[in-house]
């Protein structure tokens, strides 16, 4: 096994160790948030787990543990006579208030905007190392590759091109002779009595 080989290895294991306890965090976090929510008797549902645990709803939908936990908490809830919205009253918007969530909403866009771009940014070093990492005579082959096979199709292409010249002259041959014939038919059939 190469050096490269085993370094991207090492990588791997590391990002596979990070993203398993990243999930197990999740995890924990939408697990205390839904036994936060029965103790305050607050309606549990998958999109309130999920925004109060700062996790995606596609994580509560798609982890078997923490799915579990939030159907279980919602049959509790319909089952023991628990409210299920449990509504607070209706709270007067003004316009300051929607100006705040506004102001919020947007400083969320933005924080969400700069992760995407440190994201992309990590992304792109991520793939700029993995070239880097290639071996100069792998590339050096590829190359190589593919400049037979570019010469390769460019000689399919040039045939191609003359089959064609060539059927497209027999095309009108073909034309010219089928005018012919049309019009030693119509003389013959006039000089039919």
């Amino acid at each position: 096994m190469s050096a490269t080989a085993s370094s991207r290895d090492a990588r791997v294991a590391r990002l596979r160790q990070a993203r398993q306890a990243d999930s197990a965090a999740k995890t924990t976090r939408t697990q205390t948030v839904v036994r936060d929510l029965l103790r305050t008797g607050r309606r549990v549902s998958f999109a309130r787990v999920a925004r109060e645990a700062g996790v995606s709803t596609w994580f509560v939908y798609n982890k078997p543990a923490v799915e579990a936990v939030i159907r279980r908490a919602m049959n509790d809830q319909a089952h023991h006579g628990t409210e299920a919205a449990s509504a607070p009253r209706p709270e007067r918007t003004t316009p300051a208030s929607l100006h705040t969530d506004l102001a919020l909403a947007r400083e969320e866009i933005q924080d969400l905007k700069r992760e995407r771009d440190a994201l992309k940014r990590r992304v792109q070093l991520a793939l700029g190392a993995e070239i880097d990492y290639a071996a100069r005579a792998d590339l050096v082959s590829r190359i190589r590759d593919l400049e037979h096979d570019n010469r390769a199709l460019a000689t399919d292409l040039t045939e191609a091109r003359t089959r064609a010249d060539r059927l497209a002259e027999q095309h009108r041959e073909a034309e010219g002779n089928v005018a012919s014939l049309r019009l030693a038919l119509r003389k013959a059939i006039r000089a039919v009595p």
